[in-house]
């Protein structure tokens, strides 16, 4: 489903923020803006009031062109007020009055006491309404706002499309990896958010190619090994067929023997698929780590004596496990026929076991030349077998064997890694929990 773009909602929000953080800010200015002003009037009107109740602490008001003259006194005061003043007598009688509030116009009265026995009063009622300084006032704060607003709706549309443009880079570039080009790579941009996701997808393309290539590889290492015994059993038959070789024992044997290699390049990917869904297929027994081992050398003790290859074991009494121990037993065979086949005539392979607090490692240490550096971190994947072996002859195997025993380990809560690796040999830890 399409949407508006980032870009545009993020311009939108922060305009939407601060459009929000003016008015109020602005609202706010202006009431104490307002309330100052109001009150500063108001100081100013009881200012002028007191003096004026001063001038009329002696007032008598004999006749009415005496009332007439304090009249005009008082429009005087109250000239450009809008308000209206009233002299009023002790017992709230009106004694006089000028002015005019126009009505439905909020007011706000002032008060001050004439000095004298006679207990008058002055009362000052003054329009609460602004000054025309508060309508500039606004218009101006009104004008500042609606340009502040302008200039951040302009900044955040650029700020936006800044920050948007790895997001949408990283975009195009999955776009162009899902239609086959597996070359695509996002450029990151100057902030580190956008360069963690740049290099992580990035990271995932090129897996994704090595992934592909070594694809490709194992099919074609795949079909010769699959061609090559079917090609030589199908002549052998065919010969036979042809009365070109007699159909005696020895025949037959090598017949048996190009099926046989041809079977087991299929049982090998049969082994791998079961180790993918060997999570599903797990039956944990409680065993110990010794008579794991013990299972394992013993299965590999004519193998290490054919290529001279010594084995050797280091178990430690009490290490338990609680693991499928076919599944376990599997990949510890895996990574010890790996070794026995990389270690040289004469050499030495080590099986040991280290107990710690909540895990078991067990240690196959081999007498090899060492892993390449570009190897060492595809040694697991699938398929995968270096150009140039360890030691210097072509690569054997279908390169599944550790992918599986990496598989299995996995589904019993373990896992496995190239602890070291170099000239004096290599050793592969595989970690599994312990039980009490």
């Amino acid at each position: 489903m399409s949407g508006r773009p980032l870009s545009v909602r993020l311009a939108l929000v922060l305009s939407g923020v601060v459009v929000a953080v003016l008015l109020v800010t602005g609202l706010a200015v202006n009431r104490v803006v307002s309330r100052g002003l109001e009150d500063q009037l108001a100081d100013m009107q009881r200012d002028r009031l007191s003096v004026l109740a001063q001038q009329f602490e002696a007032l008598e008001f004999q006749s009415q062109r005496h009332e007439m003259a304090v009249a005009r006194g008082l429009l005087g005061v109250i000239r450009g007020t809008g308000g209206r003043l009233s002299i009023l007598e002790a017992n709230g009688d009106v004694l006089i009055t000028v002015g005019q509030v126009r009505p439905g116009v909020e007011t706000q009265l002032i008060e001050e006491a004439i000095p004298g026995d006679a207990g008058r009063t002055l009362v000052f009622e003054l329009p609460a309404g602004r000054p025309a300084f508060l309508g500039v006032f606004n218009a101006t704060l009104l004008i500042a706002g609606v340009l502040a607003v302008a200039a951040l709706v302009l900044a955040s549309a650029l700020l936006s499309e800044r920050l948007t443009r790895p997001l949408r880079g990283v975009a195009s570039a999955a776009g162009r990896l899902g239609s086959g080009d597996l070359s695509a790579r996002a450029a990151a941009g100057p902030d580190r958010e956008s360069q963690e996701l740049a290099g992580a997808f990035n990271a995932m393309a090129g897996r994704l190619e090595r992934s592909e290539a070594l694809r490709r590889r194992a099919a074609a290492d795949m079909a010769h090994d699959l061609a090559t015994p079917a090609t030589v059993l199908e002549s052998q038959l065919q010969a036979m067929v042809d009365g070109v070789v007699p159909a005696d024992r020895a025949e037959l044997e090598r017949a048996r023997a190009a099926a046989g290699a041809l079977s087991g390049v299929i049982v090998q990917l049969r082994e791998l698929v079961d180790a993918e869904a060997a999570a599903t297929q797990r039956s944990a027994v409680r065993l110990s780590a010794e008579e794991l081992i013990g299972e394992a050398t013993q299965a590999f003790e004519p193998y290490s004596r054919e290529r001279d290859v010594r084995l050797r074991t280091d178990p430690v009494p009490g290490a338990m496990l609680e693991v499928d121990p076919t599944q376990v037993g599997r990949a510890l065979r895996n990574v010890l026929a790996n070794a026995i086949q990389h270690s040289p005539a004469g050499g030495e392979v080590v099986l040991s076991v280290e107990l710690l607090a909540h895990e078991i490692v067990l240690r196959v240490v081999d007498a090899g030349g060492g892993i390449a550096a570009a190897d060492l971190p595809h040694v697991f994947e699938r398929f995968y077998r270096a150009d140039p072996s360890r030691g210097g002859a072509q690569p054997t195997g279908s390169g599944i064997g550790l992918t599986i025993a990496r598989e299995l380990l996995a589904a019993n809560g373990g896992s496995i890694e190239v602890e070291r690796t170099g000239p004096e040999g290599t050793t592969f830890a595989l970690r599994l929990p312990s039980v009490a």
